[in-house]
């Protein structure tokens, strides 16, 4: 075959194929144009205002809508199926959602599952930046959606549900059954044995509110205008039961007892508010020397000047009993002022951190400092640097209070079902065992007292005397085992004194120590 080069082709053979292309062309109008063609209606039935923001069009046996959207920043063509009226009620429809939101809500319709996680993620980041949720909470967030990632990622369900727009009640069950069957690890560790979910209602909560943040008009607006939110409404993994409440809490008093004729004088210092109190574990790491006050009160407050909130944003204070207090207000580091819990080594004096003797108002101070040194400064940015000031400071973490729990359970051979949250089951417990009215023991625990307006015209004002009545109905074992402990730890402390120093009993004039 001959090939033909290009400077053999002759000019007729362009004149030929344009010929021929403007024939097809001109075929295809005669067959198409006029069947295809949109006509702008521009005449309405008298009566009738016609659109200001919406064109209507015919294009064969339907009509076409076409508006700018702002949000969408181009402009968006809907068809609608039936006559004039129903377009002009379609177009109406568009005109108020552009007029009350600068959105017809249809403009990202074919938004990727992926592209939704990332732009409800980013919205919570900036809810925690505006101080609305803790960052915390953003994490459990993400934490719950990498599941639904995971799940939208699989190839047979990508391919049948491209867009969110897609997702229907046969996704949500879909998803109730990968939940289902998932194993995951218990603490997050990929090298820990997996077992069965045992919250998949929480990342079903967690992505229906994604769902109901996306087709709200006011927030995500991210649906179209009619879309079904397959999402809304509760949707519960399986029929939940109730726990039966009858019975003791995994750790009871006599438990607690040994626990404390184990404890050193750190962690009889580090356990008892926990103990007495019901404290959440992260409590005692935000606590100071100056939330102790002369009549025997201690403090547990939100400090938002260094990016702390207690859990449901709520002060409370807790009235001391004579032991608790001496063991507070004693402690090695024998300080007016800075941090009330420390680590172990800043408690036995091995380590001297930086911040040591440092005053909450000088603490402030110096984290006010290092956050004006970052621009545009995240919530979790802020966390981080108090984390490292509290550090600096020589405090302690959930993670310390973690560690020194489970060495003594594991010197006690307790069940791994003895938590340190039990230390809070036992405490309410006890107050109730002991009669004392709900209203106190929700506010000890740091729950919403009522959403009653009553409430507002409600003091606790006998919140010593219902604590003392309660304590020395239920925890007077416990209150004799820590005055015994001490008293055995001061002696030990005075015997090794004198090992070490034995002229200071044979001086004379010298202060001889005394248990006691």
């Amino acid at each position: 075959m001959m090939v033909r080069k290009r400077d053999d082709i002759r000019p007729e053979d362009f004149s030929q194929k344009q010929v021929e292309a403007d024939t097809k062309s001109s075929t295809w109008c005669e067959k198409y144009k006029t069947k295809h063609r949109w006509i702008r209606i521009e005449k309405f039935p008298d009566g009738i205002d016609p659109p200001q923001k919406v064109r209507i069009y015919r294009q064969n046996d339907y009509f076409r809508l076409q508006f700018w959207d702002p949000a969408a920043k181009k402009n968006l063509t809907e068809r609608v199926d039936g006559d004039l009226v129903t377009a002009i009620f379609c177009a109406r429809e568009i005109e108020e959602r552009l007029k009350h939101f600068r959105s017809s809500g249809l403009g990202r319709g074919k938004l990727k599952h992926q592209s939704l996680l990332d732009l409800y993620q980013s919205h919570l980041q900036r809810r925690a930046d505006a101080g609305e949720i803790a960052p915390k909470t953003v994490r459990r967030y993400a934490s719950a959606l990498e599941h639904y990632r995971f799940f939208i990622q699989q190839p047979l369900i990508s391919t049948a549900y491209p867009s969110i727009t897609n997702a229907n009640r046969d996704l949500v069950l879909q998803f109730q059954t990968y939940l289902k069957n998932l194993q995951v690890s218990s603490n997050g560790h990929p090298n820990t044995q997996k077992q069965t979910m045992s919250s998949p209602d929480y990342v079903l909560d967690v992505v229906r509110g994604m769902y109901i943040w996306a087709a709200d008009p006011d927030r995500g607006n991210l649906m179209p205008s009619g879309f079904r939110n397959p999402f809304q409404g509760k949707v519960r993994q399986s029929a939940s039961v109730a726990p039966d409440l009858f019975g003791e809490p995994d750790i009871i008093i006599p438990m607690v007892v040994d626990f404390l004729k184990k404890c050193d004088s750190y962690q009889l210092h580090l356990f008892v508010l926990l103990i007495f109190y019901g404290l959440r574990a992260s409590e005692p790491c935000f606590l100071f020397r100056e939330n102790l006050t002369s009549d025997g009160w201690l403090k547990v407050i939100c400090l938002p000047q260094i990016s702390y909130t207690t859990k449901g944003r709520r002060d409370k204070r807790l009235p001391l009993l004579e032991p608790i207090r001496a063991i507070l207000e004693g402690g090695s580091e024998n300080t007016e002022t800075g941090l009330l819990i420390r680590r172990r080594a800043v408690f036995e004096g091995s380590e001297q951190p930086p911040l040591f003797d440092q005053s909450l108002e000088q603490l402030t101070k110096e984290y006010s400092r290092r956050c004006q040194k970052t621009a545009n400064l995240t919530a979790e940015q802020g966390m981080q640097i108090r984390d490292q000031l509290l550090h600096d400071a020589g405090g302690i973490k959930y993670d310390h209070i973690e560690n020194e729990f489970h060495r003594l359970a594991g010197q006690l051979f307790w069940p791994a079902k003895a938590t340190l949250k039990d230390f809070r089951h036992l405490f309410s417990t006890a107050m109730m065992n002991a009669g004392m009215p709900e209203y106190y023991r929700k506010y000890l625990m740091g729950h919403a007292v009522s959403k009653a307006a009553i409430t507002n015209y409600t003091h606790l004002d006998q919140l010593r005397e219902r604590y003392l009545e309660a304590s020395q109905r239920q925890f007077q074992p416990i209150i004799a085992a820590v005055t015994k402990r001490k008293a055995e730890l001061k002696s030990a402390a005075e015997a090794s004194v004198r090992s070490t120093f034995p002229e200071m009993d044979q001086a004379p004039g010298s202060t001889r120590l005394r248990a006691g």
